[in-house]
């Protein structure tokens, strides 16, 4: 027996798996922990993992790789022969019964009936009349009864020509046989296959390892309660994708490798290939492919061996047909430790076709799911989403929005499932027309709520769907319809949040194109939406340009409607929200006065319509053109009555920005105490809603506050933060005010030079987007171009400034975190 079973020798060193060794050891070496098995998913080195635990063992190993083990067939009632020895199989227990099994046929109702442990004993149960009271199941086993159906004869229980092919021999001795064979061990004439196994193992403390049992889950389950029950020193180590059920098993995870540790692995791997290591300018892309294959050991591995014949960078380019890549034939083992694909094409033939479904049409989700959004898939039924993540193909994510825990796949489990799915093109747009409706869907409600006191849990719920959203929106475009438009419309108030208007300006504006004949009302949303982050962008004449065509749209959809009772405040709200975008966009121009008389009417026009929000909004921006006209007096009457409203609402967003206008108010009427509490309550709230433009707007101001008290070095850092924030959100309007300020700081830092350069940068992005410097900041811009005129000889500024006008505002800012000042030589 010892050749039969001995442990395999391996031929490379384990990587990373060393804790999961003395874990799995520890349970073992307990009486409480006499059967641990390793569950992962395909690829995750579950083999390699057991064969490590078992070499550390102190009693003997037993090991048994179960691949070719074929599992119990199902019962072919098509055949129509008289049944034989030949025709009596194993057959797996249904769900929750145990032991012995004889299905009869269809005359008996599908029943099974327990059998005794000898065929003796079988004998004598076929002879018993059916009756409807429950039959028992074995011991530990579910309470659940099974009985014949009522009315059921002796006769239905004869084997006759036509009859369904039955089992006379159960799960545990299928198993056993199959262990007794790999083991070369003749089974005895006066005992079972499973009474041959427990002499052979005797009684002396022992560790028997079953490897690969995914596909046999039932025979493993039923041989191990027997042999533990039989044999109280014997421990087992089993591996598989999933559980095997049993009451006192313990499970341990074996998860992916961190991304360190994936690495280290392909090192290690590539190093033993060719004998030299990686190169360090090589590492960055290594990193890359083992990120891009979840930290799997074996496609980790493969890829390893890849790279040693062709290159880092080829292999990670070729990453796009992992399956065809991903392969070593020359490798000792079962084909699916040898290719990705077959690793992950052993897993799927192991589900029944409605899993295999589900699983494939999860492919379209990118970035995790909720089981809500699984349940709108064609394919989805009770149970299937458990069963899957029960055999480690699906597997939790990080966040759990209102629709529940999320789930994933791995990236590899993801494009197999993909590449599934894509063999049938009928599913696959079922499959993603569901998809698109959830999210679409899931958008216009987070749009509609967004504004009120469940505004975090929203913005972090769109925030974990990006993904999804960006998925959603690619296949929408290709199909009939405007869910593009619709999509792209509800998605705009949160693209402001995050800061990505060109984005959203570019779904907008190509949905539009593709859907000329749109509903008017949702083409004024759309318009409007569109218009919004065109100011955003700083593009003032797209945006007076959607907003004017938004207003005539909106009032020939108003005409064409008066004559029903639909164009009252509704008319009211949507003429009140393109106002206030054409007041936003006259006050950056610095046309106050035709901003304030925009906003004005939109506040009317809120007020009258009982509109809550919108008139505290309105109220909001009419302030925040009148600070920054000068008018500071009406401008703080106006925040506080928009202050009032958003608390009332529980709009945290509006807060904040209510609240930065206030400290703005503060800061230019010279009470610096005030304005620094606004402030940093403002900069907290926009923390805490991870709102890039509102933290830096916030400390631009808070910068602005640190130069009137003096505190110089922390002014220059909080508008280096500040200028950062506003170039990656693609603010220009507030990157040149804040490069105004920051010029400023450098000035009284000693660096005159490049405090003209900075300068010189805010009058270029002025001219571009044509808007000048406020009129409250212009007299602290004008008081620090004279003190830099009064610092530097006349050729010097002109170097300065042409050197800002040249170089990128990025490059501007790297240079403002230096403590040296700027030198700028005379061109020769």
């Amino acid at each position: 027996m010892e050749s039969g079973a001995a442990l395999p020798a391996p031929l490379t060193s384990l990587v990373g798996r060393d804790a999961e060794v003395r874990a799995a050891g520890r349970l073992l070496a307990s009486p409480d922990h006499r059967l641990v098995t390793l569950v992962g998913p395909a690829g995750s080195g579950k083999t390699r993992l057991a064969i490590a635990v078992g070499a550390t063992a102190t009693t003997p190993v037993w090991f048994v790789d179960l691949t070719t083990m074929r599992p119990s067939p199902t019962p072919d009632k098509s055949r129509r022969k008289r049944p034989n020895l030949s025709d009596i199989s194993y057959l797996s227990p249904r769900e929750n019964a145990g032991g012995p099994a004889l299905l009869v046929g269809e005359e008996a109702g599908d029943a099974r009936l327990p059998l005794r442990e000898t065929a003796a004993g079988a004998a004598r149960s076929l002879r018993e009349r059916a009756r409807d009271a429950p039959l028992p199941l074995r011991e530990g086993q579910s309470d659940a009864a099974l009985s014949l159906r009522e009315g059921a004869e002796d006769s239905a229980l004869l084997l006759r020509e036509g009859d369904a092919a039955f089992s006379l021999r159960d799960d545990a001795e299928d198993a056993a046989g199959f262990v007794l064979d790999a083991f070369g061990v003749a089974r005895r004439a006066d005992a079972g296959a499973t009474g041959t196994l427990l002499a052979a193992l005797g009684d002396a403390p022992a560790l028997l390892l079953l490897d690969n049992c995914e596909h046999v889950t039932d025979p493993v389950a039923a041989l191990a309660a027997r042999l533990l029950a039989a044999a109280p020193a014997l421990r087992l180590l089993v591996t598989g994708r999933q559980a095997l059920g049993l009451p006192d098993e313990t499970v341990l995870e074996v998860a992916p490798l961190d991304d360190a540790t994936a690495l280290r692995l392909f090192e290690t791997r590539m190093f033993e290939r060719t004998g030299r290591p990686l190169p360090g300018e090589h590492r960055a892309g290594a990193a890359a492919i083992c990120r891009a294959l979840d930290g799997l050991p074996l496609a980790v591995e493969l890829a390893a061996a890849r790279a040693a014949l062709l290159s880092v960078p080829e292999v990670r380019r070729l990453l796009a047909d992992r399956f065809r890549v991903l392969a070593d034939a020359k490798a000792a083992g079962p084909e699916h430790h040898r290719t990705l694909r077959a690793a992950l094409d052993w897993s799927y033939q192991l589900l029944s076709p409605d899993k295999q479904a589900l699983l494939r049409q999860l492919a379209v989700f990118q970035g995790g799911f909720t089981p809500a959004a699984a349940a709108v898939l064609p394919a989805h039924g009770p149970g299937l989403l458990d069963a899957l993540a029960e055999r480690c193909l699906v597997s939790p994510a990080d966040g759990s929005p209102a629709g529940g825990p999320r789930r994933r796949m791995l990236q590899t489990v993801a494009a197999y499932a993909a590449a599934r799915l894509a063999e049938l093109p009928d599913e696959a747009a079922a499959a993603r027309d569901a998809h698109a409706s959830h999210f679409v869907a899931l958008a216009e409600q987070a749009a509609a709520g967004v504004r009120g006191p469940g505004q975090r849990d929203i913005l972090r719920t769109v925030t974990l769907e990006q993904d999804n959203l960006r998925a959603a929106m690619t296949w929408l475009a290709t199909r009939p319809g405007v869910d593009d438009l619709r999509l792209a419309t509800a998605l705009a108030p949160f693209q402001h949040f995050t800061g990505v208007y060109r984005q959203g300006r570019d779904w907008l504006a190509s949905a539009l194109l593709r859907r000329p004949d749109s509903p008017p009302s949702l083409r004024v949303a759309a318009c409007s939406a569109a218009a919004s982050l065109a100011l955003l962008d700083c593009d003032y004449p797209a945006a007076a340009t959607l907003a004017s065509q938004a207003l005539a749209s909106q009032a020939l959809a108003s005409q064409a409607l008066a004559s029903q009772a639909l164009a009252g405040p509704p008319d009211a709200q949507t003429r009140g929200r393109l106002l206030t975008l054409l007041g936003c966009v006259e006050r950056e121009r610095a046309d106050y006065p035709r901003s304030r008389h925009h906003l004005d009417e939109a506040l009317t026009l809120y007020r009258a319509a009982g509109d809550a929000w919108g008139e505290g909004r309105a109220a909001q921006l009419a302030g925040g053109t009148a600070w920054l006209s000068g008018d500071l007096t009406a401008a703080a009457a106006l925040l506080d009555a928009s202050l009032t409203a958003f608390r009332d609402l529980a709009d945290d967003e509006s807060v904040a920005s209510t609240l930065t206008h206030l400290g703005a108010v503060a800061h230019f009427g010279g009470d610096q105490p005030r304005a620094r509490r606004h402030l940093v309550d403002a900069l907290d709230r926009f923390t805490e809603l991870s709102f890039p433009e509102g933290i830096g707007w916030a400390q631009d101001l808070l910068g602005r506050v640190d130069l009137a008290d003096d505190a110089v070095a922390a002014a220059a850092e909080r508008l280096r933060a500040s200028l950062a924030i506003h170039r990656r959100v693609g603010d220009r309007w507030r990157s040149a005010s804040v490069l105004e300020a920051l010029a400023e700081a450098r000035r009284r830092l000693g660096d005159p030079a490049h405090a003209t350069a900075l300068l010189a940068a805010a009058d270029v992005i002025r001219h571009e987007i044509g808007a000048p410097t406020p009129a409250c900041e212009l007299p602290a811009r004008q008081a620090t171009e004279r003190a830099l005129h009064a610092a530097l000889p006349e050729d010097a500024f002109s170097r300065a400034y042409r050197f800002g006008t040249r170089t990128p505002v990025d490059d501007l800012l790297n240079l403002s975190g230096s403590p040296a000042p700027l030198a700028l030589h005379p061109t020769p």
